[in-house]
């Protein structure tokens, strides 16, 4: 579901939040996490978050990646993807850098999408094909 990272944050183990577990309150979970479960209030990950098809959250989410095949009520924040599976029930709010959403999936919201930090394109005088623009420095006369 998720590339493979060779992180700092990951260290291969995942946090579970097993179907029969209800939460009320703020998680904060260092790496990654699958939840199953039942949460009302806040989630934030460092790293990535799966939220399985028995899952149902009341909560606000931030991770890095956010896979979703449940049910979740709030507004969520993501460095890298969020990703709708088929079976996905989402309302709130989304910001994200990449929006990945399976058919049969529910959103209702609106979507921000962030903006990686890329060069902007020059078309060079010799050629019509854009490429990335070039730093260039002025030789300065003495």
């Amino acid at each position: 579901m998720f590339k493979k990272r060779s992180s700092s944050q990951s260290n291969g183990n995942t946090t579970l939040i097993a179907a029969d577990c209800q939460i009320t309150g703020s998680i904060t979970i260092n790496g990654n996490a699958r939840i199953d479960g039942k949460i009302e209030g806040s989630v934030h990950a460092t790293g990535d978050l799966i939220i399985g098809t028995s899952a149902i959250l009341k909560a606000d989410i931030e991770a890095n990646t956010v896979s979703i095949a449940g049910e979740v009520r709030g507004n969520i924040k993501t460095t890298d993807l969020l990703e709708l599976n088929a079976t996905a029930r989402l309302f709130g709010d989304i910001c994200t850098r990449q929006f990945k959403v399976e058919q049969g999936a529910h959103f209702t919201g609106t979507s921000q999408l962030l903006e990686e930090t890329i060069p902007p394109l020059m078309i060079h005088e010799n050629s019509k094909e854009p490429r990335p623009a070039k730093e260039t420095k002025k030789a300065s006369r003495a």
